[in-house]
């Protein structure tokens, strides 16, 4: 995920994810430092897969001193809600704790869960949810006035560049349906309700065909294809 997922209204009702995307593009930098600081941005909006992330990070030691402890109290925040993978790990770095390293891991837990526990980090990312809400085009009763048409950004373009006054044009994308766009703030009232885990339009089904090797013979030769040897000619 990429800080350039943050295009939509949707997406503007999840600072979580936004902050989550800038961490993992630092991480792709090295700049662990800077990826913590977003992740534990991201962590205060009840963005789990952000605190999963920074559990992660203290087990392995990347980028900072390796701290049991600490990654415990992380992943028993991201395991909050019982998503199974979550637990899993869980359970995994618990099995590695001496009853001291476990006692800290309690008392580090206690001083994040008030930040960035569901208490109140979920109830804030439901609040600004319900604001970008509040805030659609439309009337109170579900009308929309005229036609909404609500601009996606293409994924090349800089977000700095304006061409026009249209949805598309500002955005330099494309546009679609309002009601499309504000499916989800329709829906529910928890911007991390399950029922989200696939957006609007992503649904679908795919079937993959058997592989079928590729016998050297089959392989055309660099004279009778037009286009010149690679450097490696083997088969794979």
């Amino acid at each position: 995920m990429t800080s350039k997922r943050f295009t939509s209204a949707e997406d503007s009702a999840r600072p979580g994810e936004y902050f989550f995307g800038l961490g993992a593009n630092a991480v792709k930098k090295k700049d662990y430092a800077f990826a913590i600081h977003m992740y534990r941005v991201a962590a205060s909006w009840a963005y789990k897969p952000a605190e999963y992330n920074l559990a992660v990070m203290y087990a392995l030691g990347q980028g900072v001193s390796a701290d049991l402890p600490r990654a415990m109290a992380w992943m028993t925040l991201a395991a909050e809600r019982g998503e199974k993978q979550y637990v899993q790990a869980r359970e995994l770095i618990n099995a590695k704790l001496s009853n001291a390293e476990f006692a800290q891991a309690d008392a580090i837990y206690g001083e994040l869960y008030p930040t960035y526990g569901d208490a109140s980090a979920l109830r804030r990312a439901k609040d600004r949810w319900a604001q970008v809400r509040s805030s659609m085009t439309g009337s109170r009763v579900g009308s929309v006035a005229g036609e909404l048409r609500v601009g996606i950004r293409g994924s090349d373009e800089s977000p700095n560049a304006i061409r026009g006054t249209g949805a598309s044009d500002l955005l330099a994308g494309e546009e679609v349906d309002g009601s499309i766009a504000y499916e989800q703030l329709l829906k529910s009232d928890n911007p991390y309700d399950p029922k989200f885990e696939w957006r609007p339009g992503s649904t679908g089904k795919v079937t993959v065909e058997p592989i079928i090797p590729v016998k050297k013979g089959d392989v055309p030769s660099s004279s009778t294809s037009g286009n010149p040897p690679s450097a490696d000619s083997s088969i794979h």
